[in-house]
């Protein structure tokens, strides 16, 4: 299952006889979830209780996460194997019962549902059941339809990924950047605390060991080289997963809220002059990326 991304959005069909008697339609529909949940609906009902348990490693072996729905429509190929016989006779019974009701009593014309829903009138319509043959032969059509939804699943996160590629670039970007603004810290809040001193003491010299002290201080409370170290690991550690393939997305969905975390706290002591413009950037491209990401199995 590794190797490849998917998405958890997609559909898969596939169609073929059971036996000398059934044929089977299979269609699969996925949307997210954050786990593999499968649904199993069959027309006409089949009374197969274990049928259900016994798609679900089927799908298993190909899906780890998504909602699927298993529609199977059975058709019955010959209509002696139907099982259903109608008892023309009841009808019979019952026509000549109502050819003699009083006069002026209106009737509309009988159709064949109400023929149905009278007793005796149809025999052996219930519920159809399966063989073990049928069963391995329809389990084996579920198989062909899980391979064509993981192909579209496959499709799907293909074309994602160069969007996700634009939004991490992004953010690498970021990261460099605030790289080298972090290393201009510290002249900067030089620069800003001796002009501030010398207005506020009127021309009074100041000890440089003291506004050096002072800017250390503030320096070290605005210093962002272990959120831009952090975000150099997440970022690299997003790719590999990238690469990696296969059910990853709870892994992503966890690296974008560590990358969020770093952002936001970067964002908290970068209070220089633009740097909120690009700390809002950035949290627009993880905000994207989440979207993008939400659908990755």
């Amino acid at each position: 299952m590794a190797g490849t991304l998917r998405s958890m959005t997609g559909f898969g069909q596939a169609g073929g006889e059971l036996s000398q008697r059934l044929r089977a339609e299979v269609r699969l529909t996925s949307v997210n979830s954050r786990f593999l949940e499968v649904a199993l609906r069959t027309h006409p009902r089949v009374e197969t209780a274990e049928l259900e348990a016994a798609v679900r490693p089927v799908l298993a072996a190909g899906l780890a996460r998504g909602r699927v729905q298993v529609t199977v429509d059975l058709a019955l190929l010959a209509r002696a194997s139907a099982g259903l016989v109608l008892h023309w006779e009841v009808a019979e019974l019952l026509l000549a019962a109502l050819a003699q009701r009083p006069a002026g009593i209106e009737l509309a014309p009988l159709e064949l549902r109400d023929l149905l829903a009278l007793p005796g009138f149809a025999e052996g319509g219930g519920e159809l059941g399966l063989t073990p043959e049928e069963q391995q032969a329809l389990l084996a059509l579920v198989g062909q339809a899980r391979d064509g939804l993981v192909a579209v699943r496959e499709r799907e996160a293909a074309a994602l990924l160069p969007q996700v590629a634009g939004e991490i670039a992004l953010l690498t970007s970021f990261r460099g950047w605030l790289a080298e603004v972090n290393d201009q810290v510290r002249s900067s809040l030089m620069a800003r605390l001796s002009d501030r001193l010398a207005s506020l003491l009127d021309g009074t010299e100041v000890s440089q060991d003291r506004l050096l002290q002072e800017a250390a201080v503030a320096a070290d409370r605005a210093d962002v080289a272990e959120e831009v170290q952090r975000l150099a690991a997440h970022l690299d550690h997003f790719e590999r997963l990238l690469a990696q393939g296969g059910p990853v997305g709870k892994k992503i969905d966890f690296l974008l809220q560590e990358l969020l975390r770093e952002v936001n706290t970067a964002g908290s002591k970068c209070r220089e002059a633009g740097m909120g413009e690009r700390v809002v950037e950035a949290k627009a491209a993880l905000e994207k990326l989440r979207e993008q990401c939400a659908n990755l199995e």
